[in-house]
């Protein structure tokens, strides 16, 4: 039997979920009930997040959907660090410095950091990017459909894996050596933190393979029993995170599966480890809304709701130094910056990253806020 919610903030969550989801079926109504009752179920719960235990703070809805008192501007990001941000579908990639300053680096598809926050390589449809953010490109190799770049390494020897259609390659990060590694799913593979130049990705049959990219050596192979939409490694490089749409199996780093995380009502929409900890942020889309929950993996059992509200909660990102989780909430077109009983929210989000066409901008963040 599972566990239920131990916390009273998590029990007036499930009571609420629980209700919607078991709501009966009303007949047809008339439009101006149903708007009345979207706004209504709307301002039912915004958010909830855990402070010490025995406490809860609770957010109103700002108008419609949203966290109340949100800056109307993105004035600065709570910790330090840089952010990039990529706006899907043409919008291109931004950086966002922790003053507040932001700009467009160009019209990219994709963009990701270099190991120490340097430089960051970036895709267009088919070609791989490198540059420097202050003076431009470096270089570039023409690659048919590259996307999901992922740089490692040290200061003087990194190592560039991307996908190309049913395969992942790498390439040196000065632009040598470009080769194919293997062929590959369409999920962003991860590199290994602590094994230099050690790559796990997944392969159309959907078996983790954990490589050493330089003698082609492989390390161990792992059939999670589901189909992974993402691939994430906890800091100390000593657990794989492998999410699909139910689960989450958890790699040791030796390959063995040492925690399963399921939901049987909701999709896991998003997995991500606190640096520097075992404890695995996750993004859960249900009937009723979304949540996020962060379980300790080292500690089964160990689980507490962080943050609550209607709609779509998107990509989640850690701060470099652990302290703050940035939700993505395109519902509320907001922004949510969560550190323990502590919430900021910045609004207007769309229009901080406001494209020429006037298409609403979709952005991803998740693993793209360096360094400390």
């Amino acid at each position: 039997m599972s566990r239920g919610p131990s916390g009273p903030e998590e029990r007036a969550w499930e009571v609420v979920r629980r209700a919607f989801d078991e709501r009966a079926v009303a007949p047809r109504r008339s439009r101006r009930w149903l708007v009345a009752a979207a706004v209504a179920s709307a301002a039912v719960v915004v958010a909830a997040v855990l402070s010490p235990p025995g406490r809860a703070v609770f957010h109103r809805v700002r108008e419609a959907v949203g966290v109340e008192h949100a800056d109307v501007a993105l004035f600065s990001l709570p910790a330090p660090g840089r952010l990039l941000v990529v706006s899907e579908n043409g919008g291109g990639v931004w950086l966002v410095q922790d003053n507040g300053f932001k700009r467009k680096l160009g019209t990219y598809t994709d963009a990701e950091w270099s190991p120490h926050g340097l430089y960051v390589v970036a895709t267009r449809p088919n070609e791989l990017v490198t540059l420097d953010p202050e003076n431009g490109e470096r270089w570039t190799l023409a690659r048919r459909g590259a996307s999901q770049p992922r740089w490692e390494g040290t200061m003087t020897d990194t190592r560039i894996a991307y996908l190309t259609p049913g395969a992942v390659r790498v390439v040196a990060g000065d632009g040598t050596g470009d080769r194919l590694l293997a062929r590959a799913a369409r999920v962003p593979p991860a590199w290994s933190p602590g094994r230099l130049h050690t790559l796990a990705y997944l392969t159309p049959g959907k078996t983790i393979v954990l490589q050493q990219v330089d003698t082609g050596r492989v390390l161990w192979r792992r059939a999670p029993g589901n189909a992974p939409r993402s691939l994430a490694w906890s800091s100390d490089g000593t657990m794989l995170a492998a999410a699909a749409p139910r689960r989450v199996v958890v790699l040791s780093g030796t390959g063995a599966v040492a925690r399963v995380v399921s939901t049987l009502s909701g999709t896991i929409t998003g997995a991500a480890f606190e640096p520097g900890t075992h404890r695995l942020a996750l993004t859960i889309r249900r009937a009723s809304g979304s949540e996020i929950k962060v379980v300790d993996v080292d500690h089964p059992g160990a689980a507490r709701l962080l943050f609550a509200g209607p709609g779509t909660f998107r990509d989640i990102v850690w701060s470099p130094n652990g302290r703050w989780l940035l939700v993505d909430w395109p519902t509320a077109n907001q922004w949510v910056f969560l550190h323990g009983a502590r919430v900021h929210a910045v609004a207007n989000i769309r229009e901080e990253f406001h494209r020429r066409d006037d298409v609403v901008p979709s952005l991803r963040v998740a693993g793209r806020w360096c360094c400390r």
